[in-house]
């Protein structure tokens, strides 16, 4: 937002920045303040059936405002949801929940994110033996656009009975690719205990 404002852009002489994506909407916004003044935001993830989706609102208007430490919050909690209902047997309407919600998701993850390397596993940097650093080229992939695709692709089985996620595939190729990556892969779903998805 700052650059909107300190920029010789039409924000600076209204002073009014306008929210017209479909991603600009108020939660985000709220949540983007609540983030603003507390370091964090509450959105009780076990009461609300579209928390997938607000959090990936959240990382968009983030991304778009470029406020990094909100992106990877919402990115976080993101994850952490979808860990919750995956690992914890006892979440099963919270899979039927992530599972009905996430192709209204998708869209806006994958229509407001960039993201040059689809469809490549993403890379990850090892050390050597000796402690010596090896450097590797690794491959840079969106955080939330790999955190839906690993999703799918562990529910692909209930999923593909879905009318809007078969018409999600049909309308995301990008999603699709991501989703192939992820598909019989046997490391599960996985987290490294911070909140991010491990590959």
């Amino acid at each position: 937002m700052k650059k909107h404002i300190e920029l010789e852009m039409k924000e600076k002489t209204s002073k009014t920045i306008e929210f017209k994506d479909i991603v600009d909407n108020d939660v985000a916004f709220i949540l983007f303040i609540q983030f603003s003044y507390f370091g964090t935001y509450g959105y009780d993830d076990s009461e609300k059936e579209d928390a997938l989706q607000v959090h990936a609102m959240v990382y968009v208007f983030a991304e778009k405002f470029e406020v990094l430490e909100l992106k990877s919050l919402a990115l976080k909690k993101a994850t952490s949801l979808c860990s919750k209902a995956i690992t914890d047997t006892s979440a099963t309407s919270l899979i039927k929940v992530l599972q009905f919600i996430l192709p209204e998701t998708i869209p806006i993850i994958y229509n407001s994110t960039y993201d040059s390397n689809t469809g490549k596993y993403p890379s990850t940097v090892t050390e050597s033996a000796d402690k010596d650093a090896i450097s590797i080229t690794t491959t840079s992939r969106d955080g939330f656009r790999m955190l839906l695709a690993k999703f799918a692709a562990h529910n692909i089985d209930s999923l593909r009975r879905n009318e809007s996620f078969m018409s999600v595939l049909q309308d995301q190729p990008a999603f699709s690719a991501d989703v192939l990556l992820f598909t019989g892969a046997s490391a599960g779903f996985k987290t490294d205990g911070k909140g991010c998805l491990e590959f």
